[in-house]
């Protein structure tokens, strides 16, 4: 089986995340992807891109790919920011600041890399019905 890869690039504004979610719910459901698995991936995307446009830089790029064969997919937000994401723990009455806990609390894992001058952050979430 070789595992299906999509990807987009979207620009630097306040759209982003729209445009973002509305590519990776068209690719997902293309993909027959299980609802709980969607709804998480829709969900942290959106707090991904939404991070890029904040903090980063340049034009954004979206990644999915499947892994594990197919039981799960990879999401990946790349933008030409030097910065590395980090967790925060927001107060309660700050509006922000929690993005990076929900991706790690509904994804199977993630992580951060910068390479040449680009920051990437990527996520995985189940796919299956166990999603």
């Amino acid at each position: 089986m070789h595992a299906r890869t999509a990807q987009t690039d979207l620009t630097h504004d306040v759209e982003a995340p729209r445009v973002g979610r509305r590519f990776v719910t068209s690719v997902l459901s293309g993909w027959g992807i299980a609802s709980a698995g969607l709804e998480h991936a829709q969900l942290l995307v959106s707090e991904l891109i939404s991070n890029a446009v904040l903090h980063g830089s340049g034009p954004l790029r979206l990644l999915l790919a499947e892994v594990d064969d197919g039981r799960s997919v990879r999401i990946e937000v790349c933008n030409g920011g030097t910065g590395q994401p980090r967790m925060r723990h927001a107060e309660p009455d700050e509006l922000s600041g929690r993005g990076l806990q929900l991706v790690d609390q509904l994804s199977r894992g993630w992580g951060s890399s910068n390479v040449d001058g680009e920051t990437s952050v990527w996520f995985e979430v189940r796919t299956d019905a166990s999603a």
